[in-house]
C-alpha cells in the first residue's frame, strides 16, 4: 500500500516518471546492493583476498531476479541490507555463502549501492537539462522581438520581450546544470572504509580494495571515511531543490500568463484530465501546478535533511534514515517537474496580440522611465520624476494625454521640442532586450559546438 503523492497508486502518476521509478524503486535499491557485493567478491578475489572460485560463483549466481526480490520483501529485519543479503546467499552455492559480504559492513553497501542510483539519475538529469536548454534557446531565439510587458512587484514596470523571459530561464538552468555538475564526484562517492573508518577488516589491503571497487562501479573514491559526514548528500539534495525551484519559477510564470485577465498564454490540455467536475467551461493549468508541487515537496524534503541533527561521533544511522525516505522522493520530484516542463514547452501557444495589448494597458504610465531620461537632460532627473509622478496621478484619474499634460506645465517652455509621441511607443525603450535573447540563444548554440 502506497502513501502520499508520490508513493500512492493513484497520486504518484502525477509526480513520478517510469524512468526514475526505475531507478529508485525497491528492485533498483536491491540491484544496486547486488551490483555492489558482487563487485567486492570480484575484487577480493583478485587481490587473493577470498578464493577465486568463491568470487566466480558468487557474481554467476548473485543476479537480480524476481525470486531474489521475493527473497528480500519476505526477510523479517527492517534493515534492507540484512534483507537482501538473506536473499544473496540463499542464491548462492551453500560452500561459497561465507564469502559473501567478507569484511564489508551495512553501510558501506548501502551507500555505495545509492551512489550507483546517484549516478543513474545525474546521467538522466544532465540529458533532460540539455532538453529543457534547447527548448528554452530556441524560444528565446523565436521570440527576441515578441513585445511584452515587464512585471515587478507584481505591477507593470517597462516594456520587453517573451524572448527576454525565456533568455533568464534559459541561464537559470544552466546554473542548476553547473550546480550539479560540480557536485557529481561528491555525490557518487563510494564508502567502503568498514564498520568504523578504518579499513581494519580487510588489513593492509583495505584501501586499495575500496580503489579497486570504485574503478569497477565508475564511481568516486576517497580515502578518508564519510560514514557520519553527509554534507555531500545534503549538498545534493539542497541542489536539487534549487533545481526544482527554478523550474517552479518558470512554471509559476506560466501560471498566471495563462490567467483568465492576462490571457498571454494557453497550453493544450485534455478537458478531461484538467477540467472541473462542475464548471465545464475550465480548462485548469495544471501542467504547471504540478511542476510547482513537485518542487515544494523536494525543498520541504531537502529542509528535513538539511535541518536534522548531524549524525554522532563516527557514525549514526538515524542520519541515514532520513536520508533513505527523503533523497529518492526528491530525485524523484525534481526530475518529473523538468519532465512536465518538457511537455509543457511544446504544447504552449503565446498570445502575441494579447501580450502587445497588456503592453498598452497603462500607456503611457509603462514609458515614463524612458521619458523620464529624456526629460531629465532639459529640466534635471529629480524635477522629472517628480513631474512624471503627478502625471502618472492626473493619468490615472483623467486619462489626461502626456503631451497636454507636460505643455501645460511649468516646465512647458523647456520641453516643447520632446516628440512625445515617439516617447510613448514602447518598442523604442527595449533595451538591449531582443540583444539579450538572441544572444543568450548563441551562447547555447556554441556550447553544442565545443
Amino acid at each position: 500500500m502506497g502513501f502520499g503523492a508520490l508513493n500512492s497508486s493513484l497520486s504518484k502518476k502525477g509526480y513520478v516518471t517510469s524512468e526514475f521509478a526505475q531507478i529508485w524503486d525497491e528492485v533498483a535499491v536491491l540491484k544496486a546492493i547486488v551490483d555492489v557485493e558482487v563487485a567486492l567478491a570480484k575484487v577480493q578475489g583478485d587481490n587473493g583476498m577470498i578464493p577465486k572460485n568463491a568470487a566466480q560463483l558468487i557474481s554467476e549466481h548473485a543476479k537480480i531476479s524476481d525470486a531474489l526480490v521475493e527473497k528480500a520483501r519476505a526477510g523479517k529485519v527492517g534493515n534492507p541490507l540484512i534483507a537482501a543479503l538473506d536473499a544473496i546467499r540463499s542464491q548462492v552455492p551453500n560452500k561459497v555463502r561465507g564469502w559473501v559480504h567478507f569484511g564489508a559492513t551495512s553501510q558501506d553497501i548501502l551507500d555505495t549501492g545509492r551512489a550507483l542510483q546517484i549516478k543513474q539519475s545525474y546521467n538522466w538529469l544532465f540529458h533532460q537539462l540539455d532538453e529543457l536548454k534547447q527548448k528554452m534557446a530556441t524560444l528565446a531565439e523565436e521570440h527576441a522581438d515578441t513585445l511584452m510587458v515587464a512585471r515587478t512587484n507584481g505591477q507593470h514596470a517597462l516594456p520587453t520581450t517573451l524572448g527576454t523571459r525565456f533568455a533568464r530561464w534559459l541561464a537559470e538552468i544552466e546554473r542548476s546544470k553547473q550546480r550539479l555538475r560540480d557536485g557529481y564526484e561528491r555525490a557518487t562517492l563510494i564508502q567502503f572504509s568498514g564498520a568504523a573508518g578504518t579499513y581494519a577488516s580487510m588489513g593492509k589491503e583495505g584501501m586499495s580494495v575500496a580503489q579497486s571497487i570504485a574503478a569497477e562501479l565508475g564511481l568516486s573514491f576517497e580515502p578518508v571515511p564519510w560514514h557520519a559526514s553527509r554534507d555531500a548528500i545534503t549538498e545534493l539534495c539542497c541542489t536539487l531543490a534549487i533545481y526544482g525551484q527554478s523550474l517552479a519559477k518558470i512554471a509559476e510564470d506560466l501560471f498566471d500568463m495563462q490567467r483568465t485577465d492576462l490571457a498571454e498564454a494557453r497550453e493544450q490540455m485534455d478537458a478531461h484530465a484538467s477540467g472541473s467536475s462542475t464548471m465545464p467551461q475550465k480548462l485548469n493549468p495544471f501542467t504547471t501546478m504540478k511542476i510547482s508541487v513537485g518542487a515544494r515537496l523536494a525543498a520541504g524534503l531537502a529542509a528535513t535533511v538539511l535541518t536534522q541533527p548531524p549524525a554522532s561521533f563516527e557514525r549514526d544511522h538515524r542520519s541515514l534514515e532520513v536520508e533513505r525516505d527523503a533523497l529518492p522522493q526528491i530525485f524523484i520530484a525534481v526530475e518529473h517537474a523538468a519532465a512536465k516542463l518538457l511537455r509543457l514547452l511544446d504544447q504552449l501557444a503565446f498570445n502575441e496580440t494579447q501580450l502587445v495589448n497588456n503592453t498598452l494597458l497603462e500607456s503611457p504610465l509603462l514609458m515614463t522611465e524612458g521619458i523620464m531620461m529624456v526629460l531629465a537632460k532639459h529640466i534635471g532627473q529629480e524635477a522629472a520624476h517628480d513631474l512624471l509622478q503627478d502625471f502618472a496621478k492626473e493619468y490615472r484619474v483623467n486619462r489626461t494625454p502626456l503631451k497636454e499634460f507636460m505643455l501645460a506645465s511649468k516646465y512647458a517652455n523647456e520641453v516643447e521640442d520632446v516628440d512625445f509621441e515617439a516617447l510613448e511607443d514602447p518598442r523604442g525603450y527595449l533595451g538591449l532586450s531582443s540583444e539579450i535573447s538572441r544572444d543568450a540563444a548563441k551562447r547555447f548554440q556554441n556550447q553544442l559546438g565545443e
